[in-house]
Protein backbone atom coordinates (compact mmCIF):
# COMPACT_ATOMS: atom_id res chain seq x y z
CA UNK A 1 0.00 0.00 0.00
CA UNK A 2 2.81 2.21 1.03
CA UNK A 3 4.79 1.67 -2.80
CA UNK A 4 1.23 2.63 -4.14
CA UNK A 5 0.62 5.86 -2.40
CA UNK A 6 4.44 6.54 -3.20
CA UNK A 7 3.57 6.13 -6.70
CA UNK A 8 0.62 8.19 -7.11
CA UNK A 9 2.43 10.83 -4.86
CA UNK A 10 5.19 10.62 -7.67
CA UNK A 11 2.82 10.60 -10.56
CA UNK A 12 0.64 13.73 -9.25
CA UNK A 13 3.62 15.94 -9.39
CA UNK A 14 4.98 15.05 -12.67
CA UNK A 15 1.55 15.88 -14.28
CA UNK A 16 2.20 19.40 -12.28
CA UNK A 17 5.37 19.80 -13.51
CA UNK A 18 4.21 19.42 -17.21
CA UNK A 19 1.52 21.40 -17.00
CA UNK A 20 3.45 24.05 -15.22
CA UNK A 21 5.81 23.70 -17.75
CA UNK A 22 3.37 23.63 -20.85
CA UNK A 23 1.80 27.49 -19.29
CA UNK A 24 5.59 28.55 -19.38
CA UNK A 25 5.95 28.03 -23.21
CA UNK A 26 2.62 29.24 -24.35
CA UNK A 27 3.38 32.29 -21.48
CA UNK A 28 6.40 32.71 -23.69
CA UNK A 29 5.15 32.05 -27.15
CA UNK A 30 1.93 34.52 -26.56
CA UNK A 31 4.63 37.77 -25.23
CA UNK A 32 7.00 36.80 -28.19
CA UNK A 33 3.74 37.25 -30.82
CA UNK A 34 2.23 40.16 -29.18
CA UNK A 35 4.53 42.07 -26.92
CA UNK A 36 7.95 41.51 -27.42
CA UNK A 37 9.84 42.05 -24.78
CA UNK A 38 13.01 43.18 -26.89
CA UNK A 39 12.67 46.07 -28.75
CA UNK A 40 13.08 46.28 -32.59
CA UNK A 41 15.70 48.04 -34.26
CA UNK A 42 12.43 50.45 -35.77
CA UNK A 43 11.67 51.20 -31.47
CA UNK A 44 15.60 51.43 -30.79
CA UNK A 45 15.69 54.19 -33.63
CA UNK A 46 12.24 55.97 -32.34
CA UNK A 47 13.81 55.79 -27.92
CA UNK A 48 16.91 57.66 -29.53
CA UNK A 49 15.44 60.04 -31.35
CA UNK A 50 12.77 61.02 -28.19
CA UNK A 51 15.62 60.54 -25.85
CA UNK A 52 18.91 62.32 -26.91
CA UNK A 53 20.52 62.17 -23.63
CA UNK A 54 20.71 58.01 -24.10
CA UNK A 55 23.79 56.77 -24.19
CA UNK A 56 24.65 55.65 -27.76
CA UNK A 57 25.48 51.98 -28.01
CA UNK A 58 28.72 50.55 -28.92
CA UNK A 59 29.09 50.34 -32.68
CA UNK A 60 30.80 47.50 -34.39
CA UNK A 61 34.64 48.37 -35.39
CA UNK A 62 38.19 46.16 -35.42
CA UNK A 63 39.54 45.81 -32.59
CA UNK A 64 42.70 48.14 -33.39
CA UNK A 65 40.19 51.41 -34.31
CA UNK A 66 39.43 54.45 -32.65
CA UNK A 67 36.13 54.79 -31.16
CA UNK A 68 33.05 55.81 -33.09
CA UNK A 69 31.25 59.15 -33.02
CA UNK A 70 31.29 61.31 -30.16
CA UNK A 71 27.98 62.16 -28.71
CA UNK A 72 29.09 65.77 -28.16
CA UNK A 73 29.39 65.92 -32.24
CA UNK A 74 25.54 65.88 -33.64
CA UNK A 75 26.79 66.06 -37.00
CA UNK A 76 28.83 62.48 -36.74
CA UNK A 77 26.05 60.68 -34.82
CA UNK A 78 23.72 61.79 -37.95
CA UNK A 79 26.09 59.17 -39.73
CA UNK A 80 26.95 55.64 -39.66
CA UNK A 81 30.62 55.33 -40.69
CA UNK A 82 31.04 53.26 -43.98
CA UNK A 83 34.76 52.73 -44.86
CA UNK A 84 36.15 50.99 -47.75
CA UNK A 85 37.21 47.47 -46.85
CA UNK A 86 38.13 45.43 -49.80
CA UNK A 87 36.24 44.93 -52.91
CA UNK A 88 33.21 42.25 -54.11
CA UNK A 89 33.71 40.47 -56.74
CA UNK A 90 30.82 40.42 -59.69
CA UNK A 91 30.33 37.39 -62.17
CA UNK A 92 27.81 38.91 -65.19
CA UNK A 93 26.13 36.40 -67.20
CA UNK A 94 26.93 38.42 -70.41
CA UNK A 95 30.88 38.38 -69.40
CA UNK A 96 33.28 36.19 -68.78
CA UNK A 97 35.84 38.14 -66.39
CA UNK A 98 34.94 38.82 -63.42
CA UNK A 99 34.51 42.93 -62.05
CA UNK A 100 35.38 44.58 -58.81
CA UNK A 101 33.75 47.49 -56.99
CA UNK A 102 34.64 48.98 -53.85
CA UNK A 103 33.73 47.04 -50.80
CA UNK A 104 32.03 49.49 -47.80
CA UNK A 105 32.09 48.17 -44.32
CA UNK A 106 29.20 49.65 -42.10
CA UNK A 107 30.06 50.31 -38.45
CA UNK A 108 26.42 49.91 -36.93
CA UNK A 109 24.62 50.21 -33.44
CA UNK A 110 24.29 46.88 -31.84
CA UNK A 111 21.87 47.31 -29.00
CA UNK A 112 22.23 43.47 -27.91
CA UNK A 113 24.99 42.10 -26.02
CA UNK A 114 27.19 40.61 -28.83
CA UNK A 115 29.06 43.63 -30.89
CA UNK A 116 30.70 42.08 -33.78
CA UNK A 117 33.49 43.72 -36.06
CA UNK A 118 32.78 45.70 -39.04
CA UNK A 119 35.21 43.59 -41.27
CA UNK A 120 34.06 40.53 -42.83
CA UNK A 121 36.35 37.52 -41.09
CA UNK A 122 37.41 36.54 -44.61
CA UNK A 123 37.00 37.35 -48.31
CA UNK A 124 33.66 38.15 -49.78
CA UNK A 125 32.53 35.07 -52.31
CA UNK A 126 32.00 36.21 -56.00
CA UNK A 127 28.29 37.40 -56.46
CA UNK A 128 26.97 35.63 -59.57
CA UNK A 129 24.79 37.44 -61.68
CA UNK A 130 24.63 41.04 -61.58
CA UNK A 131 24.24 42.90 -64.30
CA UNK A 132 25.88 46.26 -64.52
CA UNK A 133 27.09 48.09 -68.02
CA UNK A 134 30.95 48.64 -68.09
CA UNK A 135 29.96 52.42 -68.56
CA UNK A 136 27.90 52.18 -65.13
CA UNK A 137 30.12 49.89 -63.11
CA UNK A 138 32.15 53.07 -61.13
CA UNK A 139 29.24 54.34 -59.85
CA UNK A 140 28.49 51.60 -57.80
CA UNK A 141 29.54 50.21 -54.18
CA UNK A 142 28.77 47.12 -52.30
CA UNK A 143 28.12 47.78 -48.34
CA UNK A 144 28.01 45.26 -46.02
CA UNK A 145 26.72 45.25 -42.49
CA UNK A 146 28.92 42.82 -40.96
CA UNK A 147 26.70 40.56 -38.21
CA UNK A 148 28.99 37.57 -37.22
CA UNK A 149 31.72 35.55 -37.95
CA UNK A 150 29.44 33.89 -40.93
CA UNK A 151 27.28 36.48 -42.15
CA UNK A 152 26.01 39.93 -42.74
CA UNK A 153 23.73 42.21 -44.46
CA UNK A 154 24.63 43.26 -48.11
CA UNK A 155 23.37 45.67 -50.67
CA UNK A 156 24.81 47.94 -53.51
CA UNK A 157 24.07 51.76 -53.90
CA UNK A 158 26.22 54.78 -55.01
CA UNK A 159 29.70 55.16 -53.93
CA UNK A 160 29.02 58.28 -52.86
CA UNK A 161 25.93 57.75 -50.86
CA UNK A 162 26.18 57.86 -46.72
CA UNK A 163 24.92 55.78 -43.94
CA UNK A 164 22.61 57.58 -41.60
CA UNK A 165 21.24 54.56 -40.06
CA UNK A 166 22.46 50.80 -39.23
CA UNK A 167 20.76 49.50 -36.29
CA UNK A 168 20.50 45.65 -34.90
CA UNK A 169 17.74 45.80 -32.36
CA UNK A 170 17.96 43.87 -28.88
CA UNK A 171 15.14 41.47 -31.06
CA UNK A 172 17.33 40.68 -33.99
CA UNK A 173 15.80 42.88 -36.34
CA UNK A 174 18.17 45.29 -38.56
CA UNK A 175 16.87 48.24 -40.18
CA UNK A 176 19.54 50.43 -42.51
CA UNK A 177 19.29 53.83 -44.52
CA UNK A 178 21.23 55.67 -47.17
CA UNK A 179 20.94 58.57 -48.74
CA UNK A 180 22.51 61.19 -51.14
CA UNK A 181 24.05 63.44 -50.01
CA UNK A 182 23.51 65.91 -52.50
CA UNK A 183 19.74 65.57 -52.35
CA UNK A 184 18.59 63.89 -49.12
CA UNK A 185 15.25 63.40 -50.56
CA UNK A 186 16.94 60.33 -52.65
CA UNK A 187 17.54 57.65 -50.10
CA UNK A 188 16.48 53.68 -49.51
CA UNK A 189 15.72 52.20 -46.49
CA UNK A 190 16.51 48.32 -45.72
CA UNK A 191 14.21 46.47 -42.79
CA UNK A 192 14.56 43.00 -41.46
CA UNK A 193 11.80 42.55 -38.69
CA UNK A 194 14.41 39.62 -37.54
CA UNK A 195 12.51 37.05 -35.48
CA UNK A 196 9.15 38.75 -34.43
CA UNK A 197 6.26 36.46 -35.83
CA UNK A 198 4.26 39.31 -35.44
CA UNK A 199 5.94 42.04 -37.08
CA UNK A 200 6.20 39.52 -40.12
CA UNK A 201 3.02 38.15 -40.51
CA UNK A 202 1.96 41.98 -40.60
CA UNK A 203 4.12 43.14 -43.10
CA UNK A 204 3.74 39.73 -45.25
CA UNK A 205 -0.17 40.80 -45.29
CA UNK A 206 0.47 44.23 -46.03
CA UNK A 207 2.54 43.04 -49.43
CA UNK A 208 1.32 40.28 -50.62
CA UNK A 209 -2.51 40.46 -51.05
CA UNK A 210 -2.59 36.87 -51.07
CA UNK A 211 -1.95 36.53 -47.20
CA UNK A 212 -4.23 39.90 -46.14
CA UNK A 213 -6.81 37.28 -45.20
CA UNK A 214 -4.44 34.89 -43.43
CA UNK A 215 -2.97 38.17 -41.58
CA UNK A 216 -5.94 39.25 -40.25
CA UNK A 217 -6.44 35.87 -39.29
CA UNK A 218 -3.61 35.98 -37.10
CA UNK A 219 -4.62 39.34 -35.35
CA UNK A 220 -1.39 41.11 -36.96
CA UNK A 221 -3.00 42.94 -40.21
CA UNK A 222 -1.46 46.29 -41.49
CA UNK A 223 -2.94 48.47 -43.82
CA UNK A 224 -2.18 47.52 -47.54
CA UNK A 225 -0.29 50.34 -49.57
CA UNK A 226 -1.45 51.79 -52.64
CA UNK A 227 0.11 50.15 -55.64
CA UNK A 228 1.03 51.91 -58.99
CA UNK A 229 2.29 48.48 -59.91
CA UNK A 230 3.28 45.24 -58.08
CA UNK A 231 4.68 41.93 -59.54
CA UNK A 232 5.73 39.05 -57.82
CA UNK A 233 9.03 37.27 -58.96
CA UNK A 234 7.88 34.01 -57.38
CA UNK A 235 5.82 32.81 -54.29
CA UNK A 236 7.98 34.92 -51.51
CA UNK A 237 9.58 37.84 -53.55
CA UNK A 238 7.27 41.02 -54.79
CA UNK A 239 8.00 44.12 -56.75
CA UNK A 240 6.21 47.20 -56.17
CA UNK A 241 5.68 51.11 -56.89
CA UNK A 242 3.66 52.85 -54.82
CA UNK A 243 1.18 55.40 -55.70
CA UNK A 244 1.72 58.93 -54.50
CA UNK A 245 -0.15 61.84 -55.84
CA UNK A 246 2.00 65.10 -56.87
CA UNK A 247 5.25 64.06 -54.96
CA UNK A 248 8.80 65.03 -56.36
CA UNK A 249 10.19 61.35 -55.52
CA UNK A 250 8.90 57.96 -56.77
CA UNK A 251 8.90 55.04 -54.49
CA UNK A 252 10.00 51.32 -55.28
CA UNK A 253 10.43 48.83 -53.44
CA UNK A 254 10.45 45.09 -53.42
CA UNK A 255 10.14 42.37 -49.95
CA UNK A 256 10.46 38.78 -49.21
CA UNK A 257 8.82 36.53 -47.27
CA UNK A 258 9.35 33.02 -46.12
CA UNK A 259 6.79 31.32 -43.58
CA UNK A 260 7.88 27.69 -41.77
CA UNK A 261 5.64 25.58 -39.11
CA UNK A 262 6.63 27.64 -36.78
CA UNK A 263 8.50 30.68 -37.87
CA UNK A 264 8.41 33.50 -40.68
CA UNK A 265 10.95 35.97 -42.05
CA UNK A 266 10.17 39.18 -43.75
CA UNK A 267 12.87 41.67 -45.25
CA UNK A 268 12.13 44.72 -47.85
CA UNK A 269 13.81 47.68 -49.62
CA UNK A 270 12.52 50.50 -50.57
CA UNK A 271 13.95 53.30 -52.63
CA UNK A 272 12.78 56.84 -52.99
CA UNK A 273 14.10 58.46 -56.35
CA UNK A 274 12.94 60.96 -59.03
CA UNK A 275 11.49 59.40 -62.22
CA UNK A 276 14.40 59.84 -64.26
CA UNK A 277 16.60 57.74 -61.72
CA UNK A 278 14.16 55.16 -61.65
CA UNK A 279 17.01 52.51 -63.43
CA UNK A 280 19.34 53.46 -60.57
CA UNK A 281 16.64 51.56 -58.03
CA UNK A 282 15.60 48.88 -60.40
CA UNK A 283 19.32 48.15 -60.17
CA UNK A 284 19.26 48.56 -56.44
CA UNK A 285 16.52 46.18 -56.37
CA UNK A 286 18.17 43.35 -59.07
CA UNK A 287 20.75 43.17 -56.21
CA UNK A 288 18.32 43.07 -53.26
CA UNK A 289 16.02 40.08 -54.94
CA UNK A 290 19.38 38.22 -55.20
CA UNK A 291 20.83 38.42 -51.91
CA UNK A 292 16.66 39.56 -49.86
CA UNK A 293 17.91 38.26 -46.47
CA UNK A 294 21.00 37.68 -44.50
CA UNK A 295 24.36 37.16 -46.75
CA UNK A 296 26.12 34.08 -46.01
CA UNK A 297 30.29 33.97 -46.40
Amino acid sequence: MKRNGFWKQEGQRARRYVLAVAAIVTLLFTTSLSNPAKMSADEQQETRQTNQNETPPVSGKPSDSKQGPSADDPESMSKQPAVQCGVLKLEQSSEKRIKQIPLYCISGKFYGEYIPSNLPHKELPVIQGISLPSSDSTRWGAYLLNESSTYGYLMLAPRHWEVTLADTGMDGSVKIEMRDPADPGIHMTYLDVGPCMGCAIGKIGSLFPAKKKWAEEQGFAEDTPVFKSRVELNEHIVQYRLKKDAEAYETYGAAFQYLGQSNAMFTMLEIEVPAEKAQDAQTMLDFYTRNPGTFVY
